[in-house]
């Protein structure tokens, strides 16, 4: 490669290295905007201006409105996934292990979570209607495990599906309290954390029971 092909190279990358990052500063302002004015006030005129650049530049960079709404939420998809790696066995851990770790990382970005939650109630993502969607995906990371029939810890006499259905509501509440500004996020994973383990302790052998009903107490002398 010769010399004047080098430089074009580095040209080229440093141009990419700028593009990208004036992506993430409008990305962020987007999010901002949505968070703090709601999905159906965000328009890409408006993003334009406070950005400082035209709306055609928004297009080249984003796409449609529907284009950023959709990133929002594949971001927020592969966070949650994050957020449920490797979670402990026993039930009360758990749960606590998925929604501390939900938590920190709404902690660390409030304002994209509120704006990628709005999004994906806006876009119905979670309708329970949709085969394969988010809602089954959901509902899935609430199921009760199978280790814990296996070793007594729930009964069984409870159908597993109206477990998950009871845990999924009480995030689905919880979430749209957040989004809302009805609820801190302390409140909020307070809320989740007591449906969740009251859910499991409609199915809980007595001495799971036990344990969950102190867990669900104390949490309501925090």
């Amino acid at each position: 490669m010769g010399k004047k092909e080098k430089v074009i190279a580095h040209g080229n990358v440093a141009r990419q290295i700028n593009k990208n990052l004036r992506r993430e500063r409008i990305f962020n302002i987007a999010k901002n905007q949505i968070a703090k004015n709601g999905l159906e006030a965000f328009t890409i005129a408006e993003l334009a201006q406070e950005a400082g650049v035209s709306t055609p530049t928004i297009h080249n960079l984003f796409g449609k409105k529907s284009d950023i709404v959709k990133e929002l939420v594949s971001n927020l998809i592969e966070l949650m996934k994050v957020a449920t790696v490797n979670p402990p066995i026993e039930p009360i851990e758990n749960a606590k292990f998925i929604i501390d770790n939900l938590v920190a990382s709404i902690e660390q970005d409030k304002d994209f979570f509120r704006a990628a939650l709005m999004s994906m109630e806006q876009l119905r993502l979670l309708d329970p209607r949709i085969p394969n969607g988010l809602f089954q995906r959901a509902r899935q990371v609430a199921a009760p495990r199978k280790e814990w029939y296996e070793t007594g810890l729930l009964l069984g006499n409870i159908e597993p599906s109206t477990i998950m259905k009871e845990v999924h509501n009480t995030n689905r509440l919880a979430r749209i309290d957040w989004v809302n500004g009805y609820i801190d996020l302390n409140q909020f994973r307070h809320q989740v954390l007591e449906g969740v383990l009251l859910a499991y302790a409609s199915d809980a052998s007595p001495e799971l029971h036990v344990r969950l009903i102190e867990e669900i107490n104390g949490l309501s002398k925090l």
